[in-house]
């Protein structure tokens, strides 16, 4: 299933039951598993897997060279999980520095001319809409939606759960199951229709209201709400456990 003016190296993993469309490049130690769509142009570079039945719209560029200054040519990789969809024009680079790793989880939708950069990692279900730009480093929660043509800079954390709005520069963590609004980008309340969409229920959800409250409301410094919860939500607990002291302000 290659067509005929694809480039496809005999190094490269394709599996039988993967196709491979018009003028695909496909370079040497790329793996292409069961079930995967290369529709058209689409260039996948090597040290990139690509999970099953994922598929991957025309003219994506696939496992490139991260975009870092200190990268030195050494062997890195992307990750792409399964049942992924990635549309047109995107841009996932691999990792960087030694076992560098760009990860991408499964069933992760990336729309169109979005941009994912080196050692980023996307948990399942996570959604990246058109012309969103990651930089290096940023982590995007499970089920997290992240609005058009916003900008994340490097090492922030997108929170499971959450929303952050288009058009946003997100320069700040930003916590999980909440969303994110406004120039600059501000807490602005529960996340309610994710939430509701994965069956929370509505005892935990009184409890992240409460556990918010505390954080945005109480006027203490949130290391210290932080390091006295005495109830907190499992979102709230695993994200905090490396908190940067970086979250997003109130609204």
């Amino acid at each position: 299933m290659i067509h005929p003016s694809a480039l496809v190296s005999p190094k490269a993993e394709v599996h039988e039951n993967a196709s491979v469309g018009p003028w695909c490049i496909v370079e040497d130690g790329a793996k292409i598993a069961e079930n995967a769509v290369l529709d058209v142009r689409v260039h996948v570079f090597g040290n990139t897997s690509v999970g099953a039945g994922t598929r991957i719209f025309d003219g994506a560029v696939i496992g490139g060279d991260p975009q870092a200054l200190k990268y030195e040519g050494e062997q890195t990789f992307l990750e792409i999980g399964e049942n992924c969809i990635i549309r047109e024009y995107t841009t996932l680079n691999r990792g960087c520095g030694e076992s560098g790793i760009t990860r991408i989880s499964n069933d992760v939708l990336i729309m169109a001319y979005a941009h994912i950069g080196h050692d980023c990692f996307l948990e399942q279900g996570a959604v990246i809409s058109n012309g969103v730009q990651l930089g290096g480093h940023v982590k995007v929660g499970e089920f997290a939606t992240i609005g058009g043509g916003t900008y994340v800079q490097q090492f922030a954390k997108i929170g499971a759960y959450s929303f952050a709005g288009g058009t946003l520069k997100i320069d700040r963590d930003v916590p999980p199951a909440s969303r994110a609004l406004g120039n600059p980008a501000r807490f602005a309340g529960l996340n309610l229709h994710a939430l509701r969409k994965y069956n929370f229920s509505e005892e935990r959800i009184t409890l992240l209201e409460k556990n918010y409250r505390e954080l945005y409301r109480s006027g203490k410094p949130i290391a210290e709400v932080i390091s006295n919860f005495a109830d907190c939500d499992a979102l709230l607990s695993e994200f905090f456990k490396d908190y940067s002291g970086n979250l997003l302000a109130k609204g």
